[in-house]
């Protein structure tokens, strides 16, 4: 991890925090040593690709209601994550769980797809892809979102070489199985490959899988301390900035 250069920036625990635009460059400046490139960058979809639209609270009211139906007495103790609620009360409910989780997912999905309608590709993250794949990076796209609603969501998206899904994988991020997975089919080690996203579990997630770089953005809910607190080593103001971001510390070539 190399000290914060940032002109106008400030620094937590030995990480770049980079100033939001206004605040001076976006990007660090100074001497930087010398470091291996990367060959792989994996991206967060929604809060970094694309904004985010989906009503979580409805989300979690439509599970509460179809537990309910099956049985489920809400105890407190289940998980805050959605997906993994779901699991969790699945495996409480025994026999009736597999009738449960089916309701609740497909409850869950449809409100995916109707919050789908009020998506919009974040500016400048198309051509920050594409610049990202003529620089030879091949680009992964990891989401805890189903698949039909997503591929709705990057149907203007052509620079990435791989999309998965909660439907293509057994275990979400933050669990590093979302990352090493995309990075396997990528034929890229963590270890030369690059964690981008809005949330903490995107940091989470690539710090588990040993990426060799974890970058936060600021067009999710989360707060640059947040991000920071999770394991990015870098947070800029968005995926637009992240090739340059990256030419300017040597991870990739120019």
């Amino acid at each position: 991890m190399r000290p914060c250069s940032s002109k106008g920036g400030s620094c937590r625990g030995g990480a770049w925090l980079c100033p939001p635009v206004g605040h001076g460059n976006a990007i660090p400046e100074g001497p930087t040593p010398a470091v291996p490139p990367i060959k792989a960058v994996i991206l967060d979809v929604d809060g970094t690709v694309a904004t985010c639209p989906y009503d979580f609270d409805a989300m979690r009211a439509a599970v509460a209601r179809a537990a309910e139906k099956w049985g489920w007495q809400s105890t407190g103790s289940e998980p805050r994550g959605i997906i993994e609620r779901i699991a969790f009360i699945a495996d409480e409910l025994g026999d009736d769980g597999r009738g449960f989780r089916e309701e609740a997912e497909q409850a869950v999905v449809e409100l995916e797809i109707e919050g789908v309608g009020a998506s919009e590709l974040l500016p400048g993250a198309e051509e920050a892809l594409a610049r990202l794949r003529e620089s030879g990076i091949k680009v992964g796209l990891i989401t805890r979102n189903c698949r039909a609603a997503t591929e709705m969501v990057l149907s203007r998206v052509s620079s990435y070489d791989l999309l998965l899904t909660r439907d293509d994988v057994p275990r979400l991020k933050p669990d590093p199985d979302h990352v090493h997975k995309a990075l396997a089919l990528l034929g890229s080690p963590p270890t030369e490959a690059a964690m981008v996203g809005d949330h903490k579990f995107d940091m989470e997630a690539g710090r588990a899988a040993g990426a060799a770089l974890c970058i936060g953005v600021r067009t999710g809910s989360s707060s640059d301390e947040e991000l920071l607190a999770a394991g990015a080593e870098a947070v800029i103001d968005s995926v637009a900035g992240l090739p340059e971001w990256l030419r300017r510390h040597g991870w990739i070539g120019r």
